[in-house]
């Protein structure tokens, strides 16, 4: 059962600094609070389903799964790996869906769904999308 706690402006303000993605207070709480704690769980809220969950659930995805995206003209390579609640992993940082976590990476936004490929099987998250029927 989740507890209430009361925080002033001044802790909310810095809560609200180190916010990534769409992440709610409690989690960057979590995320701050339980850093390293060993497992998944402590870095994403297990009651939130990610984005890729319908994949995982498909079995097109699975946990541990790694993302690529690649800038070859400025030779950036990014990735991602995928949780077990359907999120992205990006360095120890959740991200709930593929798009917001790309453009965190590449500085601008951007279609994480088509720019986005999956190693194992090759395709964009897109493709895996329209297969799954969704």
């Amino acid at each position: 059962m989740p507890h209430r706690i009361e925080i002033d402006d001044e802790v909310y303000a810095e809560l609200e600094r180190h916010v990534q993605g769409f992440e709610q207070p409690n989690d960057v709480l979590r995320r701050l609070l339980l850093r390293g704690a060993g497992s998944q769980a402590a870095v994403v809220a297990p009651s939130r389903k990610g984005k890729l969950l319908p994949l995982i659930q498909a079995e097109l995805v699975a946990a541990g799964d790694v993302l690529v995206h690649e800038r070859k003209r400025k030779g950036d390579k990014f990735e991602a790996v995928v949780t077990q609640q359907g999120w992205l992993d990006i360095g120890g940082r959740p991200y709930q869906a593929p798009s917001p976590a790309l453009g965190d990476l590449v500085g601008s936004q951007i279609d994480g769904w088509r720019n986005w490929t999956h190693v194992k099987s090759g395709k964009t998250l897109r493709e895996l999308r329209t297969e799954a029927g969704f």
